[in-house]
């Protein structure tokens, strides 16, 4: 299993996110992975020789190593807060950077194919609204754009658990934690 964690601290909300899925994986006996993308200093950015649609199609070692672990792994775990109805940004590049063609879907034609049809993966976010003003507002936007636009169109199944009201870490947000950490690793295990 592989955890992208994709916030600047391990503190709140999407840190305690982490801390139960960690224990809990470790009373199953089930191993994993971290990649933190905050603190191993992942670069976001696209180079040039990386941009595939203009004919370049070099990958970095950094990008390469990631995509060795995604290969070996058959579930990938994405954990991250809601800013702005999206994704962070360190997130998106990683996705840009990782996701590659030939990697995780290529075009036979013009229809593309996911490649990674083999894996399931798990959203895990927060966000300070509740719920519901999220899917009326954006339509869940920041797990749309994830569990549909990238994962799907990379042949992933996944299934997304948010955390809403994230205002302050509370005994009851944490408890509300654990219960949907608890029934997201049923969901991969089962």
């Amino acid at each position: 299993m592989l955890i992208v964690y994709s916030h600047p601290n391990r503190e709140g909300h999407c840190g305690f996110i982490l801390s139960a899925l960690e224990k809990n994986l470790k009373e199953r006996e089930i191993k994993y992975d971290i990649v933190d993308l905050y603190r191993e200093n992942f670069g976001p950015v696209m180079n040039p020789a990386e941009h595939y649609t203009s004919g370049h199609r070099e990958i970095a070692p950094e990008v390469l190593k990631i995509q060795d672990k995604i290969r070996d792994s058959k579930i990938i775990v994405f954990i991250y807060p809601t800013w702005w109805q999206n994704v962070p940004s360190i997130l998106k590049g990683f996705i840009d950077r990782v996701f590659t063609p030939h990697f995780a879907y290529k075009y036979k034609g013009k229809i593309p194919r996911g490649l990674l049809k083999d894996k399931k993966a798990l959203i895990l976010t927060s966000t300070g609204a509740p719920r519901i003003l999220t899917k009326i507002t954006s339509g869940d936007r920041s797990v749309k754009v994830v569990k549909k636009d990238i994962l799907k169109f990379c042949g992933i199944k996944s299934k997304a658990f948010v955390v809403d009201k994230a205002l302050k870490l509370t005994d009851s947000q944490e408890k509300k934690i654990e219960r949907k950490v608890e029934l997201a690793v049923k969901y991969l295990i089962k």
